[in-house]
């Protein structure tokens, strides 16, 4: 008897150890999203309202549809007028259909919407009066009025890229004239144009143009993915890329706490959300082996423990607070120096400006950076998003302001499109899979993911 009372107790204890270890193991999403959907939900309504609110929709206006780069921003010299940013208006195609299906807007409403901003588009693509693109790819800012390139702005190939991205999800949502002015769009950009070499040996997609010549490498891993899924995918065989300058970019790896990943140039946490936010990245992998979604995960744990490491020296890294990206700095002027330590840019190499820019915003925090990460990092950036709402400061009529700096008393007066854009997408991605659920879906970018290498883990 004393032999089998001495068994049970041996299983009972380990029913109750297996009963601990699953309780203390990592939270489900169906936990995670009981625990915070209340923030969720309050975050996403605010980012898509900055969408819906800060566009252009007077008809017949040759800007219909044009989302601003920015809300609320001011300047040393007071309010200042925000041009439009392409890139806002592909995350505001994405905002569209995620607005039908959270039950903000109407699909009425959702698709007349992106109907008439992709007609705004195509006309300024095909416009030969108009100076807003070249060879297809769009000019970074626009007038909001008038839909004239803002002086300066450049012909930018990954912010056409989001656009195009936030354009075929609504096509794969909506259909119809949604989709055919959106394969039009697409099937307009020549990337051959874009192509260049970098020292004469390194082949490259450029950033821009710079007069008729493609200027300024994607040499080193970055947000670009994307170009490449999309040039390889063109609809126009005569405008598609090969597989040559996706895998001639200098790819370095890094290790921070164990988390080895191949990092971007100034480690902002962006650079690994931005291609991730529409091309599902999950349980594929390149010719080479490289797991792009993965690294995005080594990447936000890495930012995640660099924040909770420095902690004690700086304030505004307490309490579960992370998320180092390219934000508005201390005094409203934009950083794209922000990131974390595992990068290629080194501060001590940098010019004086720059280094001054750095070392300023050393602690400066966007939610956008750990909420962009939330399907990669659910319970770290679930937890941030609970802190950033215990501060009264930082939300405002669309949610979380842009960033803060508790170590120099700084809270961002603005939001700008591209962080409500990241953060609304993620936070949709994480509790349905629906942008991803439609991209899929997409032959273009399947194509684009194939030609390039891409197979199931």
């Amino acid at each position: 008897m004393k032999k089998y009372l001495k068994l049970i107790c041996i299983v009972m204890l380990v029913v109750l150890l297996l009963g601990c270890f699953a309780a203390c193991g990592e939270p489900t999403k169906e936990q995670l999203v009981k625990k915070y959907g209340n923030l969720i939900e309050k975050e996403m309504r605010g980012s898509f309202d900055f969408f819906w609110n800060e566009t252009q929709t007077r008809e017949g206006s040759p800007a219909y549809g044009l989302v601003a780069d920015r809300a609320n921003y001011v300047q040393a010299y007071g309010e200042n007028d925000s041009p439009a940013s392409i890139a806002s208006v592909g995350f505001g195609l994405a905002a569209y259909v995620i607005g039908v299906e959270q039950g903000y807007v109407t699909n009425d409403e959702a698709q007349a919407r992106a109907e008439g901003t992709l007609r705004t588009l195509l006309d300024l693509q095909t416009n030969p009066e108009s100076n807003a693109t070249k060879n297809g790819f769009f000019t970074h800012f626009l007038d909001m009025s008038t839909a004239k390139p803002v002086s300066g702005s450049e012909y930018s190939s990954i912010d056409t890229a989001i656009m195009l991205c936030g354009a075929l999800t609504a096509a794969e949502y909506f259909g119809g004239e949604v989709e055919r002015l959106a394969n039009q769009i697409y099937s307009n950009v020549d990337w051959t144009s874009m192509r260049m070499n970098n020292n004469g040996t390194q082949p490259c997609i450029a950033m821009t143009f710079n007069g008729n010549n493609p200027s300024g490498p994607w040499d080193f891993y970055a947000e670009q993915l994307m170009i490449y899924v999309l040039g390889a995918g063109s609809p126009n065989e005569a405008y598609r890329l090969d597989d040559s300058e996706y895998y001639a970019f200098t790819r370095k790896q890094g290790n921070y706490n164990g988390h080895r990943f191949y990092y971007s140039w100034f480690g902002s946490i962006f650079t690994y959300q931005f291609s991730h936010a529409f091309i599902d990245f999950r349980n594929k992998t390149d010719e080479q082996g490289t797991d792009w979604w993965e690294n995005s995960v080594q990447a936000s744990l890495a930012d995640y423990e660099y924040c909770k490491d420095n902690s004690n020296t700086y304030k505004t890294f307490r309490n579960g607070v992370w998320g180092l990206t390219a934000c508005d700095g201390v005094n409203n002027v934009y950083c794209g120096f922000i990131g974390s330590g595992t990068r290629g840019w080194d501060p001590k190499y940098a010019s004086s400006d720059e280094r001054a820019a750095y070392q300023l915003n050393a602690s400066t925090v966007a939610p956008c950076g750990a909420l962009g990460s939330v399907v990669f990092t659910p319970e770290q950036s679930l937890e941030a998003l609970a802190a950033f709402n215990k501060d009264n400061k930082l939300n405002g009529r669309y949610g979380l302001v842009d960033s803060y700096n508790l170590d120099k008393n700084f809270y961002a007066s603005s939001y700008i499109g591209i962080d409500k854009g990241i953060t609304l997408c993620m936070l949709y991605n994480y509790i349905t899979d629906g942008i991803w659920t439609l991209t899929n879906g997409n032959e273009y970018l399947q194509n684009g993911l194939d030609a390039l290498g891409f197979t199931a883990a």
